[in-house]
């Protein structure tokens, strides 16, 4: 009697949690991705200051220390500093400093909270564009959003940009160009001019935090595609004219900004060739996609294989050669909607420190340029994944693939946020690197 009452007991919970569960979706989501975000980066709101990793001077400056006065704000809005141009990253800094002075625990949550606040704006970011593009269900968009999100607040690979204070312009890029394309996406569901000025407005202020956000009016012809807008109309390349215009005079700035320090495009610094550019190109793309899908062997310094004047070691040579080769075999798989869109993505926002255009680079390869672009690939991933769990047969093995693959690159994550804890704990990952290869000594991104 009792073993009865307890199995219809079981009938009744089930399809409850299962209400509960599809109802409050969102909820439930929102709150997975801040507890997977603050498990991995738990060990960072002890970390310091990374006193001989560019802290010293990118975050412990004059700038920083000056205040909030009228003086100061027009010093950081208008000058540039050692090569670089982030006033609004800069703001942080003072903020932060006024508020708390030189306490990295302050400055170590404001980093933590800008991914957070990042892996959300993706989560919502894949779900309004996949509604909008009215090409999924909405357990696909359930899933596909959440599961991209999931592995952008996992993945090691991002790592850096957040558990290193003086990457923070990276996440402040990332955060208010993400809103930017949420306004973008708004503004179409809505035809609302406010939304296009907001998102010119947002444009602008991902440039104040890094010049990658130059990218953002390809990014939004991309978004165009994604919604089924036709890309052959007038209207939307007048749309995307005054970004443009905007892009190309955000290029300039940071060009005048590294030519103010002697390096880059516009100064009379040493370049690699343009062919060895496209070497260190095709191998960077390689190397940023492998370490999206498999996060092996990362390191806070990859550098670049000779010096400006040496030949490139010929092993180098094979990667142009292996993109082409994948480019032509796939090509058919390449141009899906859907795969098109996540490729795309990865390589419109890695593009600008892919070395093409010579730019004053410290590394050839740097985990943290491929924070925003990683979403694209992560995304693929996710899509894939839905793909399969629609395939009933393998519902089993799929999501215990998901869950390996989540927990294993989470517990590296975690585990690689504690290499960033301070200068000394670097050291030894250095004294590991320096062991295996030398830096050249002429390298104009030392």
């Amino acid at each position: 009697m009792n073993h009865n009452v307890s199995a219809v007991s079981t009938q009744r919970i089930f399809p409850r949690l299962k209400e509960i569960v599809v109802v409050n979706s969102v909820t439930l989501s929102v709150a997975a991705l801040v507890l997977f975000t603050l498990i991995v980066y738990f060990p960072v709101f002890s970390h310091q200051f990374q006193t001989h990793w560019d802290d010293q001077w990118v975050v412990i400056n004059p700038y920083t220390e000056n205040g909030l006065n009228s003086q100061n704000l027009w010093a950081i809005l208008t000058e540039f500093y050692k090569g670089q141009y982030a006033p609004l990253n800069q703001l942080l800094y003072t903020i932060l400093y006024s508020v708390f002075g030189y306490n990295p625990f302050w400055f170590h949550l404001a980093g933590i909270m800008l991914h957070l606040c990042n892996v959300l704006l993706v989560y919502f970011f894949i779900r309004r564009i996949l509604t909008q593009s009215g090409d999924f269900t909405l357990v696909s968009i359930t899933r596909i959003s959440f599961f991209t999100a999931t592995i952008m607040a996992l993945h090691p690979l991002l790592v850096e940009s957040v558990a290193w204070i003086s990457a923070s312009k990276i996440l402040i890029y990332s955060c208010f160009y993400l809103v930017g394309l949420h306004l973008y996406l708004k503004y179409l569901s809505s035809g609302k001019v406010t939304y296009y000025l907001l998102t010119i407005l947002f444009f602008i202020c991902s440039f104040g935090g890094k010049e990658q956000a130059v990218t953002f009016p390809v990014c939004l012809l991309l978004v165009d595609y994604a919604v089924n807008r036709n890309l052959k109309t007038k209207q939307v390349w007048m749309e995307k004219l005054p970004l443009f215009l905007l892009a190309f005079l955000m290029g300039y700035i940071t060009l005048l900004s590294q030519s103010a320090d002697k390096v880059g495009l516009l100064s009379n610094s040493r370049h690699y060739p343009f062919y060895q550019n496209i070497i260190f190109a095709s191998y960077s793309v390689t190397e940023y996609l492998v370490k999206c899908l498999i996060p092996v062997k990362l390191s806070y310094l990859y550098v670049f294989p000779n010096a400006i004047g040496e030949e490139v070691p010929k092993r180098f040579w094979i990667y142009p050669l292996l993109l082409l080769i994948m480019l032509f075999s796939f090509w058919d798989f390449w141009k899906k909607k859907w795969v098109f869109f996540g490729i795309a993505f990865f390589l419109i926002h890695i593009a600008m420190v892919l070395h093409i255009i010579p730019m004053a680079r410290f590394a050839m390869v740097a985990d943290r340029y491929a924070y925003l672009s990683s979403v694209g690939i992560f995304f693929l991933v996710a899509f894939f994944a839905d793909k399969a769990l629609n395939q009933t047969k393998h519902i089993r093995l799929v999501l215990t693939l998901i869950f390996f693959y989540s927990l294993s690159i989470g517990i590296y994550a975690h585990q690689r946020s504690k290499v960033w804890r301070n200068s000394d704990t670097l050291k030894q990952e250095l004294k590991d690197l320096l062991e295996k290869a030398t830096i050249p000594q002429n390298n104009p991104h030392q």
